[in-house]
């Protein structure tokens, strides 16, 4: 027997032993499993078993805790390449990780809160969260997400905080995005609440950069007025950008995101005044002296502008060169 032909055959047996009766077997198997997606080498040979996803998906509610926990941590570290991000959604994982979050068939939110930002990455995987197709349940899932992680928001371990990534990836969409600033749900002042400094990195960054992604097309999708209505919101995305009462944020991505968040705000005539109703051009003058970060800095330059020339800039505000893109969560 060829080598090719029986690596091929140690896959298809430890495939098998996924779906052994015994606990023990599926813990050693999954071990393997495990091992093998720590090394490029492993992930690359674990590749040709194509029955390997579907057979991990199926023990993610497995009555054994620690068998469930490691198939959903083989899945978040395969579900970093995008053939299997590709083959994973074929398989309706998200639809499936959603029905075992509610159901409560699986304890481990953290690992999946882990895979579905993994899985939300590509547009697909947005859409399939978003259940764009599903008519009536157009945006449940979404909305159970959010309702999870700000419930256990201050909550120490920290199950969902990745749902940050996964907001972060929902929000390039402009259904996500007209969905959370529906009136009265209040979702940019909840978000805007997790950039306090106690809050964890992963969720501060998250929520930043979905803040971000909610300003970025705000105009375009009718969603500005509301977005800058709450004067609440404004202070808190400018306070850890500026340090005016409490101290500046640490992290520069987190006060990049903030600041071009508000700079496309202040590209509309609205946000402008909404800005300076909360005393932003002061704020951000404070800030600005304690800036070192070259993103952070060049996006408070082009608010500066704007709010110097306020009534006279050019028709198309910022340059072009000056205005980024939609962010998403590398997962």
């Amino acid at each position: 027997m060829a080598e090719g032909d029986g690596d091929q055959q140690e896959l298809r047996e430890l495939v098998d032993f996924l779906s052994d009766k015994r606990d023990n077997v599926r813990q050693m198997a999954l071990s393997l499993v495990v091992g093998l997606t720590g090394s490029p080498e492993g992930m690359e040979k674990l590749s040709g078993a194509p029955d390997l996803l579907p057979a991990l998906l199926r023990l993610v509610p497995d009555r054994d805790a620690e068998v469930s926990r490691n198939a959903l941590t083989a899945l978040v570290n395969i579900s970093q390449g995008a053939d299997a991000v590709s083959r994973l959604l074929e398989l309706r994982a998200i639809h499936r990780l959603m029905d075992f979050l509610q159901e409560g068939a699986c304890p481990h939110h953290d690992l999946l809160a882990m895979l579905l930002a993994n899985l939300t990455a590509p547009q697909a995987g947005t859409d399939a969260l978003l259940q764009v197709r599903d008519g009536s349940t157009a945006g449940l899932y979404l909305a159970v997400l959010l309702r999870r992680f700000l419930d256990s928001a201050g909550a120490q371990p920290d199950a969902f905080e990745h749902v940050a990534l996964v907001l972060t990836n929902a929000t390039r969409s402009r259904a996500a995005r007209e969905l959370l600033l529906e009136p009265g749900r209040g979702v940019a002042a909840a978000l805007a609440a997790q950039l306090a400094g106690d809050r964890g990195l992963v969720r501060r960054r998250g929520c930043a950069a979905a803040l971000r992604n909610l300003s970025f097309s705000a105009a375009a999708d009718g969603t500005l007025e509301r977005l800058v209505a709450d004067a609440g919101v404004l202070t808190a995305m400018l306070e850890p950008l500026c340090g005016w009462e409490a101290p500046k944020e640490g992290d520069s991505v987190v006060r990049e995101s903030l600041a071009e968040a508000l700079m496309m705000l202040a590209e509309t005539e609205a946000g402008r005044k909404a800005l300076w109703g909360v005393r932003a051009p002061e704020m951000l003058k404070k800030g600005y002296e304690l800036e070192e970060d070259a993103g952070v800095c060049l996006a408070m330059e082009c608010m500066a502008q704007l709010f110097l020339q306020d009534g006279l800039q050019a028709e198309d505000g910022v340059p072009e060169a000056g205005r980024p893109e939609l962010l998403g969560s590398a997962g």
